[in-house]
């Protein structure tokens, strides 16, 4: 189907035939005069979505006339996205009409304030604060520092609440601490990362595993974490970990289990007690570190 010549003054508008609509067909966008499609859309033949409208209207000057397409603005600005896709790709601008379509999604005005305003656009900041990634973004990426209206919903996310503490707030963010502290590895972030030191909400999920609890006591508190000792005494590396790094010696409530390898117990005693390890003489006797034990501590076992 070729589409029509159009005289100048004719008004025009997009068809697109429910029946082809479905159908599949490749030729489906011809342009009539407004008089034949009210005849059309009284009988039924026309598909009203102002969405569907919008997209046919952009793709037309998008493919077709390679440029703007003024009698389908008024369409276009019904739909945010092609609003956003009209801007971009035809106007290499801002596309006013469309813009309060635009601000009611929160993708379509996060990127219209990216790349077309290259700025804040006030008029889409409801949508994008009502989503965490894009509020971050927004904040990151447009406002260079914090974007109030947004923090709400950072705080549902463990992920954005942690990036917008850190390159937003270079702080705590204390709306986003309940988030945070419902998981391990984030809770130890926050606190070495964010706070440089303590974070009391986060313990308790740090508390239930031997790593975080280590990492927790050595790379943030700087010290011994009473409360993750007992899941540290579970596992021999991070009890002797523990004992080197944190405690700087004994961690007696580590040594039975330290006590059943004749790696680590070598390595406690060696490294850690600097003194022989009486009670993983066992397991290293039966090991390949005996000899190198013997001769350390000039003992036969």
């Amino acid at each position: 189907m070729k589409l029509c010549v159009l005289k100048q003054g004719i008004i025009v508008v997009p068809l697109y035939t429910k029946d082809n609509f479905y159908s599949g067909t490749k030729e489906l966008l011809y342009y009539i005069p407004v008089v034949e499609y009210k005849k059309q859309l009284l009988k039924g033949n026309v598909n009203t979505n102002y969405h569907v409208l919008a997209k046919l209207c952009y793709g037309y000057a998008e493919n077709m006339l390679q440029g703007r397409f003024i009698l389908g603005e008024k369409a276009i600005s019904k739909d945010a996205e092609s609003s956003y896709l009209y801007a971009r790709d035809i106007l290499k601008g801002r596309f006013k009409l469309g813009e309060q379509s635009i601000s009611k999604d929160a993708e379509t005005s996060y990127e219209y304030a990216e790349n077309i305003l290259k700025g804040r656009f006030i008029l889409g900041e409801e949508a994008i604060a009502s989503d965490a990634d894009y509020s971050f973004w927004y904040a990151n990426n447009i406002l260079k520092g914090r974007f109030e209206l947004g923090e709400q919903a950072i705080s549902k996310d463990i992920e954005s609440s942690l990036d917008y503490a850190e390159d937003i707030l270079k702080g705590r963010f204390e709306l986003g601490e309940k988030i945070i502290s419902s998981h391990g590895y984030s809770s130890l972030q926050y606190a070495r990362n964010i706070l440089k030191g303590r974070f009391i909400l986060g313990e308790e999920i740090i508390s239930k595993d031997s790593q975080l609890s280590f990492l927790y006591a050595h790379q943030a508190l700087k010290g011994r974490f009473i409360l993750g000792e007992e899941i540290i005494s579970k596992d021999a590396g991070y009890s002797s970990r523990y004992a080197k790094y944190v405690c700087k010696g004994k961690f007696l409530l580590g040594e039975e289990i330290i006590s059943k390898c004749p790696d680590y117990s070598t390595w406690y005693a060696i490294d850690v007690l600097k003194g022989r390890f009486l009670l993983g003489e066992a397991v290293i006797k039966e090991s390949h570190h005996r000899k190198d034990y013997e001769k350390h501590f000039d003992i036969e076992l």
